[in-house]
């Protein structure tokens, strides 16, 4: 077994689950545990630690004084009885790709221009804090570091208080200025094993529109209250459930949608459900797409709010559009995979990365490896040693392009520490009660 697919298993352990998969959501003591465990691991390796104001994890070689730094990474914080790969692959690939060049770069073989630097950015999934790519988006300065910090659990924890309990509260930003970065992933899909490549190119993202709703009803008795009186959320939720799917299977292009986190009160058996909140995502390739999806949506949310008597609250609301990756740097990925002796194909990703927030201040590269039978967020996640290993190779050797190579140098204003939210604000906050718009909620 190689020594990578080794240091991999040792980390799959931290929060294992029994039927083989990892529960190690955001800043829970099984992520303090693995992030202490990859902390060991950058020293070991002769990296110097960094760790920023919302807990993103750093590995640094200082190669070349004053220079900025190319970074590469990714999360290892899970989904609940989420898969091991999903995260944890790309932030190990990274090590071991940086260890690679560190030892080319001892025996004179390697002349950098730039210093690099692995990342595991913080509670990419979003799992237990909303929004999810936090870490990156404050990195990137989409997402304010006091907005982060803010976001609460189910339980009440806030961000600040969960970095603090697992020793991950940092005192100030990274201090190198970065030049790219570059992502590998498992593709949680099945379109490379399918067409039998090796490696994806990922040349941009699918375009997203999310929706956290409230409904709210009157709570009464489920035996004697009559049907006609009944306000009954739980009633409206499964209206809007059924129809949110029933807009992705109309739609002209190919369009993927869920409504997930769906939470009743007081959830009781003999008591008509009062209030649901629940988590709605449209996603398409094109955002243009889901402009029409946008408006049957609010058609829909009027129609369920008649039909139940309920009143129906989006109660935040964000985009992420469609946007196109460094073209240079998939020319560059598929030389390489080329000099490799790899099959590639160009693609698309339809889920979110740390890649897509880091794209919109520095050129960056997403590679992918295939993952068995497209398994995805939850433990029959799997990819074959061999093709981890061959995504390793491709790393290093894209990561050794982009640390030698002077068009990187010269790139525009970066925005860090910006604005206030992780994606575009969508403006389509409003309320139906009894299918009549009742005005608009206060600003997302």
């Amino acid at each position: 077994m190689s020594d990578f697919r080794s240091m991999f298993d040792d980390v799959s352990r931290i929060g294992a689950t029994p039927a083989g998969g990892v529960d190690r959501q955001a800043l829970t003591a099984e992520d303090g545990a693995a992030r202490g465990w990859l902390t060991e691991r950058f020293k070991a390796a002769g990296m110097r630690t960094h760790v920023d104001e919302i807990g993103n994890l750093f590995g640094i070689y200082d190669w070349v004084p004053g220079a900025p730094v190319v970074l590469t990474g990714s999360h290892l914080d899970s989904q609940p009885a989420g898969g091991r790969f999903d995260g944890a692959y790309g932030v190990l690939a990274s090590l071991e790709a940086a260890k690679r060049l560190q030892a080319a770069r001892v025996t004179g073989d390697l002349e950098p221009r730039f210093n690099l630097a692995v990342a595991d950015w913080t509670n990419e999934e979003g799992a237990r804090f909303q929004p999810s790519v936090m870490g990156s988006s404050v990195y990137v300065g989409e997402l304010s570091l006091e907005a982060a910090l803010r976001a609460v659990d189910r339980d009440g924890v806030d961000v600040r208080s969960a970095l603090r309990g697992i020793g991950a509260a940092g005192t100030a930003p990274l201090d190198l200025r970065p030049a790219g970065y570059v992502e590998i992933h498992v593709e949680q899909g099945d379109r490379l094993e399918r067409a039998g490549i090796d490696v994806g190119l990922v040349t941009g993202n699918w375009a997203t529109r999310k929706y956290d709703i409230r409904i709210d009803g009157r709570q009464s008795h489920t035996g004697p209250t009559p049907m006609r009186q009944r306000m009954d959320a739980m009633y409206a939720a499964a209206l809007v459930i059924s129809g949110v799917r029933d807009i992705a299977d109309g739609a002209e292009v190919d369009m993927h949608s869920s409504v997930t986190q769906v939470h009743g009160y007081p959830d009781s058996p003999n008591v008509v459900t009062s209030r649901v909140t629940a988590h709605v995502e449209l996603r398409a390739e094109r955002a243009a797409s889901l402009d029409p999806a946008e408006e049957a949506f609010r058609a829909l949310l009027t129609r369920a709010a008649t039909r139940s008597n309920t009143e129906i609250t989006v109660t935040r609301a964000s985009r992420r559009d469609s946007e196109q990756y460094w073209p240079e740097g998939v020319r560059i990925a598929r030389e390489v995979a080329q000099e490799l002796g790899f099959s590639a194909r160009e693609l698309k990703t339809i889920a979110g990365h740390d890649s897509i927030q880091l794209n919109h201040i520095v050129p960056t590269v997403m590679l992918f490896v295939p993952s068995v039978s497209g398994e995805a967020h939850n433990e029959f996640e799997d990819t074959a040693t061999a093709d981890m290993l061959n995504g390793v190779r491709l790393l290093a050797v894209v990561l050794r392009q982009l640390i030698t190579n002077s068009a990187l140098v010269e790139q525009p204003a970066m925005r860090l520490r910006g604005s206030e939210t992780v994606h575009k604000p969508l403006n389509c906050g409003f309320s139906c009660n009894a299918g009549r718009p009742t005005g608009s909620i206060a600003s997302l």
